[in-house]
């Protein structure tokens, strides 16, 4: 039995469909992460699933946020940035930084890196980064950073996909 396919074309086709576009691109499971920043009101963090690496010379990552975001102005500021890895067991970690609020940090644990920068305990890995650019990209901004410190830890990956969360099943090698 064959799967029914949509399309949506552009060029001399018809246009894309935004919402037909955002549920395609859900198909893609992703890594969760947290972005924290300092900003000028106290801690920033939210949720992003647009991780990715850029380069291991030098050393940087990219990760999106959208012009329409609450605390977007903290993160164009920001001179450094963390990426957390969430890990499987984190999932209202993600779902409390999805939020548009700003007292976002009440009764969470964390800690200040070096670099003033919220990190958060328990994450499969951690990013430190400075910022190295920022691009304007449709409704987005590109923010890429220079790693200059990471950790990696044990544990299995926060996974989104299709608009629900998951996990990489455990092996059985």
């Amino acid at each position: 039995m064959k799967n029914k396919t949509k399309t949506s074309e552009t060029g001399n086709g018809p246009a894309l469909m935004p919402l037909e576009l955002r549920q395609s691109l859900s198909r893609f499971a992703t890594g969760v992460t947290i972005v924290t920043c300092q900003g000028s009101e106290g801690p920033c963090g939210i949720t992003a699933n647009s991780f990715s690496s850029v380069s291991l010379e030098p050393p940087l990552v990219l990760w999106n946020i959208a012009k329409v975001s609450n605390s977007l102005q903290a993160y164009l500021d920001a001179e450094y940035f963390a990426i957390n890895v969430l890990n499987a067991e984190q999932q209202s970690l993600s779902a409390h930084f999805a939020l548009s609020d700003h007292t976002l940090f009440a009764g969470i644990e964390f800690e200040l890196s070096d670099r003033g920068v919220p990190i958060f305990p328990g994450t499969i890995a951690c990013f430190e980064c400075r910022t190295r650019a920022v691009l304007e990209c449709g409704d987005h901004y590109i923010i890429i950073g220079e790693v200059e410190k990471h950790c990696s830890n044990g544990g299995r990956p926060l996974l989104f996909s299709d608009g629900q969360y998951g996990t990489v099943a455990d092996s059985t090698d």
